[in-house]
């Protein structure tokens, strides 16, 4: 077997299935110190820097890494090796400072495995990636991402992969991109976009095929590319799922949900977006005992619901109607067998270059996840239910027909299209891409949290604390007084308070769908004591529709939901909600296409 192809396949296990140990190494006095001298030292020569950003994070990253892991020492010293290993990324931080500091980094050009990182814009924070590069590249790049792993956190997957002094294969003709993600969570909200931007970095830095790109993954990497290859079908040219879930409510016992919750389950559950399989080539696997094995198989028969016909091939399934092979590693458990992990590279190799299909079928619940080659859904008739688009096209690429089910407005190839029941011009305010809620879709890009001047608000020091433990990022503060055009501009405005203390919410109060005053919350014909409850809700900005204002909520899970199942993080409260002061939820929705509340709102 190749050899690189067990490299990969070790990589993808390391961060597999390990929960955290049930009590963690604590650092001595001694220990910490040294820590803390050695912090300091990057931190000061980090200051003197005066560089290229994309080379700053490049060496801030190691930095990060030790104040991250010392900031919760009480849990994430999982061994005492982490105290030697986080020593020895500070050492590798400030070799690297050192190079910068001459003009003469080493690393832009360097080969075998490193580590580089990007400045995410959704925070700001600096966050780490690993790469392997070949002595000779053929342009393709592989994107790998990890399985939940109870030990992860940026100084074990630093030193993971810097101690890995294994010699690369010398057939390799491929780099090797492995997501960090934000940690653990199957590649959600921010922990998706750090998988774009991470790709986005790379591709910035090196010559890559964009043709040849391939995402791969096993057990919460394979649920990960079960969802980004499928929500985003013409950004691979393959993908490799392994051994991942593909739902919710069979994955997480999720049952008799409020409605706003089941709907908003449509945003992620990959096997709703089976259908998109038919635009790229894809792999999915799981071994014959493993209890994941009902994952891949629930995607094959969602699959065979579509119309498509799948044959069993011993223990694999064939079809001759998509470019996709369903493998099950005999005999095995939660690992990928090392024969269908070569059928599947094989597979992998056959379909590139990607090219450009000449009948697209593209499904989608949410403008969220909108484009595929061409295809762009700008506004559908109802969210979270089925949307369909298919497109014909001629020899030359010009479209010979489309079909449409539940879209309201359509564009291709950058021309919009009419659609049937299309409104005449499109309404002021829309659920469009990147604009349709719900609440927690804030947090996927740049966003400012603002606060009471001089009143710390418990909600946002509750999310403030959350965000960075589980999404490894300090998010940007700021009072009510000092935010600026700027900050409209550049940012999703996360407001917290009322409208006696927060002037920002004083000021847009009245440009809302749902009333709020001194003394009442009012949706629709109901009205809620302002004194005893409190709103939550997203909403295009009214000083800048083109980003939306959040009131009083970050994401809307928490700590109990990150420590449990990847599956558990999904959308709690809608678009809005109405809150007790302690809260308790006693009132939830999502609004309708035009933002606005929906009839029977009582």
């Amino acid at each position: 077997m190749n050899q690189h192809l067990i490299a990969i396949l070790a990589v993808a296990l390391v961060f597999g299935t390990g929960a955290a140990p049930s009590k963690s190494y604590q650092p001595s006095d001694a220990e910490l110190q040294q820590i803390k001298t050695k912090t300091d030292e990057l931190g000061v020569a980090l200051k003197r820097l005066r560089a290229d950003d994309a080379l700053l994070a490049d060496v801030e990253v190691y930095h990060k890494a030790a104040v991250w892991i010392v900031r919760y020492a009480d849990e994430e010293f999982y061994s005492k090796k982490y105290v030697a290993d986080t020593l020895a990324v500070l050492d590798r931080g400030l070799a690297r400072a050192k190079e910068l500091a001459t003009g003469k980094p080493s690393w832009p050009t360097q080969k075998g495995r490193l580590i580089r990182a990007y400045r995410s814009r959704v925070d700001g924070s600096v966050q780490p990636y690993a790469l392997t590069i070949p002595d000779k590249h053929d342009g393709r790049l592989d994107v790998v991402l990890h399985g939940r792993g109870g030990t992860l956190n940026e100084v074990s997957f630093i030193a993971a992969r810097e101690t890995n002094t294994n010699p690369l294969p010398p057939e390799q003709r491929h780099i090797t991109l492995e997501v960090f993600g934000r940690v653990n969570n199957a590649y959600r909200w921010a922990g998706e976009t750090d998988v774009f931007e991470a790709l986005a970095s790379v591709r910035q830095r090196y010559k890559i095929d964009e043709n040849k790109i391939v995402l791969r993954g096993f057990s919460m990497g394979g649920a990960g590319t079960w969802h980004l290859s499928l929500h985003h079908p013409d950004v691979w040219a393959a993908a490799e799922a392994g051994a991942g879930f593909t739902d919710t409510k069979r994955y997480a016992k999720q049952d008799n949900l409020p409605a706003h919750q089941d709907a908003t389950l449509r945003i992620y559950d990959a096997v709703d977006y089976a259908l998109n399989a038919f635009n790229l080539p894809l792999v999915g696997y799981c071994g014959e005992d493993d209890k994941s094995l009902a994952n891949t198989t629930h995607m094959r028969e969602a699959l065979m619901k579509e119309g498509f016909q799948f044959t069993p091939d011993g223990l694999n399934w064939l079809t001759k109607d998509l470019r996709v092979l369903f493998l099950i590693g005999p005999n095995t458990g939660h690992k990928f067998h090392p024969d269908s992990k070569q059928r599947s590279e094989q597979f992998i190799q056959s379909m590139l270059p990607r090219k450009m299909p000449s009948h697209t079928r593209f499904v989608t619940y949410t403008t969220k996840y909108n484009r595929c080659f061409g295809v762009e859904v700008l506004a559908l008739e109802k969210h979270y239910e089925r949307a369909e688009v298919e497109v014909r096209r001629g020899p030359n690429g010009n479209v010979l027909d489309v079909k449409v089910k539940n879209v309201a407005r359509l564009a291709i190839d950058g021309r919009e299209v009419r659609t049937p029941g299309q409104p005449v011009a499109p309404a002021a305010l829309r659920k469009i891409h990147g604009l349709q809620g719900p609440i927690d879709d804030a947090f996927m890009e740049s966003f400012l949290c603002v606060q009471p001047s001089g009143a710390p608000d418990a909600r946002l020091e509750l999310f403030r604390r959350e965000f960075a433990k589980w999404m490894r990022g300090d998010m940007r503060v700021k009072d009510d007084k000092a935010v600026t055009a700027e900050d409209v501009a550049n940012h999703h405005l996360i407001l917290f308070g009322d409208p006696s203390n927060n002037l920002l919410i004083a000021h847009i109060a009245g440009r809302l769908p749902i009333q709020w005053t001194k003394d009442a919350i009012v949706v629709g014909a109901q009205k809620f004591s302002a004194a005893e409850h409190t709103l939550a809700m997203i909403y295009p900005n009214p000083l800048n529709p083109r980003r939306y204002v959040v009131l009083n909520s970050g994401h809307t899970f928490g700590e109990k939901e990150f420590r449990g199942t990847n599956a558990l993080l999904f959308p709690r409260l809608g678009d809005y909600a109405v809150l007790k002061r302690d809260g308790t939820v006693v009132l939830a929705g999502l609004f309708g296409e035009n933002w606005e509340l929906r009839s029977g709102t009582n």
